[in-house]
């Protein structure tokens, strides 16, 4: 646990200076694109915060979540008011088929704020998730292949950490669609 910690701050240390550096666009810079508009629904991010909540206060048990980019987006700025320590703010999530693409303000870990972009494929390995990033940025800099390998290994131990918890049966990532299915463990 102590090496992921240190890990992280290696890694926020160099997405630091990665950011500081990266003014404009270089040939080692490529875009990470443009967010898609995904409008906050009060509706959507209550009614999954119901299906959630049990879990998320202890309920153990199985589990079956269907959800959309809308839903799961609402949903984060929703709890972002109710858990105000969570240092990922503004958070957008969107679904492609096989990708989970994420844009949020990492804030609280580092002196300033940084805004990542991550771009995952992301697919069930036995009943385990794993993640390829296979795009990640820091403001407008793309951040180089060892970096992204360097993100994708914390992203992937922090959910073998996870995995005495949950037990994932299926996994799939459609267009605009998550569903997700499994067993909440004590």
């Amino acid at each position: 646990m102590r090496f992921r910690r240190n890990l992280g701050l290696v890694l926020l240390g160099v997405l630091v200076l990665l950011a500081a550096c990266g003014g404009g666009a270089s040939p080692r810079t490529l875009p990470c694109g443009q967010l898609p508009e995904i409008p906050y629904s009060e509706d959507l991010a209550r009614s999954l915060d119901a299906r959630l909540s049990p879990y998320l206060q202890g309920q153990t048990g199985p589990i079956s979540l269907r959800t959309t980019s809308q839903e799961l987006t609402s949903w984060l700025a929703y709890a972002e008011r109710q858990w105000p320590g969570v240092p990922l703010r503004g958070t957008t999530v969107w679904f492609s088929p096989g990708y989970v693409h994420l844009s949020g303000t990492v804030s609280r870990v580092t002196p300033f704020a940084l805004h990542v972009k991550l771009h995952m494929r992301v697919w069930l390995e036995g009943q385990i998730v794993q993640v390829a990033v296979e795009e990640a940025c820091v403001g407008r800099v793309a951040l180089p292949g060892w970096l992204k390998r360097l993100v994708q290994r914390v992203v992937n131990e922090t959910i073998v950490d996870a995995a005495p918890l949950f037990r994932c049966t299926a996994l799939e990532v459609g267009q605009d669609t998550l569903f997700v299915e499994g067993e909440v463990r004590p």
